[in-house]
């Protein structure tokens, strides 16, 4: 072979060694072709998504505290013995979430009336020296992003979106409270969690994961509960629901109610319970997962028990 044409086959040699160990060393660095042009460029490669952290990630139950008040429900889930008269709200729990000597909880709580937040704030304070998970959210919840008018009024419902109509005639106190979508809540802040490969405080699991609502949101239901059907919420991301349907003769003098920016007005409470009868017919087409009692626990409404102090 002539020596010009040894030295090409040689030079050739050459070159395919060395674009094969570069081609090696790209992907032992994971760089693609685009990302050294970028880099000559001097332009970084785009960095990959990070996940956005979720307020309820590292918690295996989840209890949702709708229309919380006081916030006396989260503690017949923590403190259950100080409340025997509770059993409504106890039975409840136990069924969903095991025995009551299971405290592996996280428990959310919104309340749109300020004149709790001192209370609610006293309460995360003593639950996280005990190394409980207590998160208040002071808002209300509805089927959109917002705000609504809440009117403080003399009778039980205390503060309420649906005031009876002497409470507007004689002008009760009024103000303007923020409103959470509750379906995007759960969506963005519980659905896809985090949830510990061990329970916490060391103990064995005994049922779960399990999300649990109670709702108590003063007529607000017959906006919150179609939409967490129709985004399909409910039946995804919720185990369980303790909720009062105002729709009873016992809450006649609460209708006629409207939702004008709805589209929805209940002249009566035989009107509401068709509406409930509606929503609950459409969850059982959809073979939910959701189990709903219709029932509410207004025991030890006063609460009067000291918070708890974490052992010395």
């Amino acid at each position: 072979m002539p020596g010009g044409r040894r030295l090409l086959v040689i030079l050739l040699a050459l070159a395919a060694v060395a674009f094969t160990s570069i081609f090696r060393l790209m992907g032992a660095l994971s760089i693609d072709g685009s990302d050294l042009t970028e880099r000559r460029m001097g332009i970084e490669p785009m960095p990959l998504p990070q996940r956005r952290p979720k307020l309820a990630d590292g918690c295996y139950h989840v209890f949702l505290d709708l229309g919380a008040n006081l916030g006396v429900h989260t503690r017949f889930l923590f403190e259950p013995s100080l409340y025997p008269k509770a059993w409504i709200a106890r039975k409840f729990f136990t069924a969903h979430f095991g025995p009551e000597a299971n405290r592996d909880f996280c428990a959310f709580a919104f309340e749109p009336n300020p004149a709790h937040i001192p209370r609610h704030e006293a309460m995360r304070a003593a639950y996280s020296a005990m190394g409980w998970r207590h998160h208040f959210i002071s808002a209300g919840v509805g089927d959109r992003d917002g705000n609504m008018t809440f009117y403080r009024v003399a009778d039980d419902l205390g503060y309420t979106a649906m005031p009876k109509k002497g409470c507007l005639e004689n002008n009760c106190p009024r103000q303007q409270v923020p409103v959470i979508r509750l379906s995007h809540w759960i969506d963005r802040e519980v659905h896809g969690r985090r949830i510990p490969t061990r329970a916490y405080g060391g103990r064995g699991y005994v049922a779960g994961p399990r999300v649990v609502v109670k709702m108590d949101i003063e007529n607000l239901e017959w906006l919150v509960f179609p939409d967490l059907v129709s985004t399909g919420v409910l039946c995804r991301n919720i185990d369980a629901v303790i909720s009062e349907f105002h729709c009873t003769h016992l809450h006649w003098h609460m209708y006629p109610i409207s939702f004008p920016e709805r589209n929805l007005t209940l002249r009566n409470y035989t009107e509401a319970e068709a509406l409930r009868d509606g929503i609950l017919k459409e969850i059982t087409t959809r073979n939910c997962k959701t189990r709903i009692e219709m029932r509410d626990d207004e025991s030890h409404a006063d609460d009067g028990m000291p918070w708890p102090k974490p052992p010395i």
